[in-house]
């Protein structure tokens, strides 16, 4: 559970807003891949069941000895008894608890569209229920067509040169359009982050960052080809001749193949080192003579006083610089055209919905056109976050489960304080900054105190102008930011919007959010015995506040500032706690001959091994408080049911092209090996189910850590 981003931009830094930050090839497919199902349980009525993935001994497989397979063992019953639903490249408790939530907020998004018309102006209601009708009017959007954007496709045509990118890349930054060869904008400092600094990075492509490996592929590649195909589709639908759309979709492809070789790695970008590079503008310039930075900023809106930037592309803009040199005007015009009819189409005509089926197939196995009422949810979410979240919270968070959720995050946060001071592989000087930094570590749970004001925006008719006055909106309330101490928005990032299913850690404020949508059962069922909820909930709580103190985390200091507070004796020891890891994790084998990415998964893991850890750490000390709660359960004790509940929570089933993207680009490894691996550090877990040396969960105790 952490943050991602299109840009080589550190991951967990969400404040420099990316200039046209979804990719619409990613966004349509991922939309395909992991739209939820209508799912007509609403809160409140009956509870999610076993074949939902609420915790339960009816998802184990007894016949299976713990010893051999914990995996089979824990969450077999379920693995046995359920399909993967087709349109989920992977399901489990993530898709799980998604369907519940799109169940939820498509009620929420009915009532504001009835509502729309009586209810205040820029109101949630109304805000969201206009935008929804905008979006379900397909009789409409079908017949504008590409209407819609043609003032910009002309734009592109009117280009006579390469000084003809600066206006149009500022227009594109301020209507939402796509973001293209270059990003730019402030951020919240790396050495102090109580101030803006300005930085340049790689653009995303027409496919997310997730796919982008498809560029590294040989020309002849089975996933580049339908990337092809998929372009050359999207274009035939916007009216493009067959030749022209084909021989514009390899040009762009070549252009993108080309930009790909100088984007950062996976590994690399969550490596501070590599990514933080500050120069002059003047350096970055002499990179890029192409492109009038100093124009560009200027046409943005900021003041010819930006001299000292951050580049965290450090390979990037030299091969960008030889792409603008090498392609002609024209097929840079081609590839602005087709990125920006790629950003639009999902709010323009029905008929681009179909060339998606034929990519998604290719990249995640799973291909299923969902109802329109399903990709609303996720397009009013990733839009009108704060609206819609307003509106959900209001509808879906119970202060009871807030309240519970923060009490378990105190008894989490000291056990983790009882433990720094134990930690004999760090010296005195690194446990005392370590346990400062645990000290004002935060966490949000459900909703932000306070929610931003959008009443202001105007939603209208047309989806797509709806779009674009929303990212004017934006753009001016990030604009304004600039010059003046950092201010940060709670809950306003993919990873923690309201309605997103995920918790994510942010060490530039050492804290984390936890969005109401994952206070939802299967994830959170406070009503369970202590031990499902401590070691479920609780154990996620405790991964993310171990993302302070991973391999990326501990860069960072108590104020969230880059600072390196270890000793060079620690932080080599802090490196051979990790390495096991990333041995342990490339030993395991995901699919025949596809192994588990253990640098890129490192953090993940360390930070699965805290959560689990402190997670039975304070369900102990909860017991000890509680004792008439420390009995057996349907024949299980509190600590096994502990483990079994955090194992059935990776339970889940994928197809080989999800796993295959998964171990390239995701630093999460696949759910079964999260099932078991931090387990295996754990002597109370080998204690509890009497597992022996000779067995095959059996980790030898020299491969095993003990870190937080």
């Amino acid at each position: 559970m952490s943050s991602r981003t299109d840009t080589d931009r550190p991951v967990w830094r969400q404040t420099m807003r990316y200039r046209g930050v979804i990719p619409v090839a990613c966004a349509t497919v991922m939309g395909l891949a992991f739209a939820a199902a209508s799912y007509a349980q609403e809160a409140g009525s009956s509870p999610v069941g076993p074949d939902r993935l609420s915790f339960s001994v009816e998802n184990m497989d007894r016949s299976i000895d713990p010893g051999q397979d914990f995996y089979r063992y824990a969450a077999g019953g379920w693995l046995n008894r359920i399909e993967r639903p087709e349109k989920f490249p992977r399901y489990g408790i993530f898709a799980i608890t998604g369907e519940l939530v799109q169940s939820q907020v498509s009620s929420i998004l009915s009532v504001a569209e009835a509502e729309a018309d009586t209810a205040p102006d820029g109101s949630p209601s109304q805000l969201v229920g206009k935008f929804y009708r905008a979006y379900m009017d397909t009789d409409r959007i079908d017949a504008r067509g590409i209407a819609p954007i043609e003032e910009d496709l002309g734009r592109i045509d009117a280009m006579t040169g390469l000084a003809d990118l600066v206006p149009f890349m500022v227009r594109m930054d301020r209507i939402g359009g796509p973001g293209v060869f270059l990003g730019f904008g402030h951020t919240e400092g790396t050495l102090d982050n109580s101030q803006y600094e300005f930085a340049f990075a790689s653009a995303p492509f027409g496919i997310d960052s997730r796919f982008d490996s498809i560029l590294a592929e040989p020309d002849d590649g089975v996933r580049l080809n339908a990337y092809r195909t998929y372009l050359a589709e999207t274009l035939m639908v916007a009216g493009f001749p067959a030749g022209d759309a084909s021989r514009i979709a390899r040009n762009s492809v070549e252009i993108e193949r080309a930009l790909h070789a100088g984007v950062l790695l996976p590994v690399e970008r969550r490596d501070p080192d590599i990514v933080y590079n500050p120069m002059t503008l003047g350096e970055v310039q002499e990179q890029i003579p192409e492109i009038d930075l100093s124009a560009l900023l200027e046409a943005a809106g900021y003041p010819r006083s930006v001299e000292n930037v951050v580049l965290y592309s450090p390979r990037y803009v030299p091969v960008l610089s030889e792409v603008l040199r090498t392609r002609s005007l024209e097929e840079i015009k081609e590839y602005l055209k087709l990125r920006l009819i790629l950003k639009f189409s999902p709010v323009m005509s029905t008929a681009f919905q179909e060339p998606t089926l034929g990519l998604s197939t290719v990249l995640l196995g799973s291909a299923v056109l969902p109802p329109r009422e399903e990709t609303a949810y996720e397009l009013v979410a990733a839009n009108l976050a704060h609206p819609l979240g307003q509106l959900y919270v209001e509808r879906h968070l119970t202060e009871d489960a807030r309240t519970t959720a923060e009490n378990m995050f105190a008894r989490v946060k000291a056990a983790f304080a009882d433990r720094i001071p134990t930690r004999d592989w760090l010296s005195e000087d690194t446990r005392a900054e370590a346990a400062a930094k645990l000290d004002t570590l935060t966490a949000t749970m459900g909703r932000p105190d306070e929610w931003i004001d959008y009443s202001g925006l105007e939603i209208g008719s047309d989806p797509v102008g709806n779009l674009m006055a929303i990212a004017q909106f934006e753009h001016e309330r990030y604009m304004a930011k600039f010059g003046g101490p950092v201010v940060r928005d709670a809950f306003n990032n993919s990873s923690t919007w309201p309605t997103t299913v995920n918790a994510a850690y942010n060490p530039g404020i050492n804290g984390f959010e936890v969005p109401a949508a994952i206070l939802q059962p299967p994830f959170f069922e406070p009503q369970k015995d202590a031990a499902v909820w401590f070691c479920r909930m609780g154990a996620i709580l405790g991964h993310e506040m171990t993302h302070g103190f991973d391999s990326l985390g501990r860069r960072y200091d108590a104020d969230g500032n880059l600072r390196d507070w270890w000793t060079p004796t620690d932080a080599a020891n802090f490196e051979r706690k990790a390495e096991k890891l990333v041995e342990q994790a490339n030993s395991y084998e995901v699919a025949p001959g596809l192994m588990a990415n253990g640098p890129l998964e490192v953090g993940e893991n360390m930070a699965d091994l805290g959560g689990i850890t402190l997670a039975h750490i304070a369900l102990m000390d909860y017991l000890e408080e509680h004792p008439e709660e420390n009995v057996e359960i349907e024949g299980f004790t509190p600590e096994q049911r502990c483990f079994l509940s955090w194992a059935q929570n990776w339970a889940s089933k994928s197809t080989d092209a999800y796993d295959r993207l998964l171990v390239e680009a995701d630093p999460h490894a696949p759910s079964p090996y999260r099932a078991i691996a931090a387990l295996q550090h754990l002597p109370a877990f080998y204690e509890a189910f009497g597992i022996k040396d000779g067995d095959p969960m059996w980790l030898p105790v020299e491969e095993r850590i003990t870190a937080w």
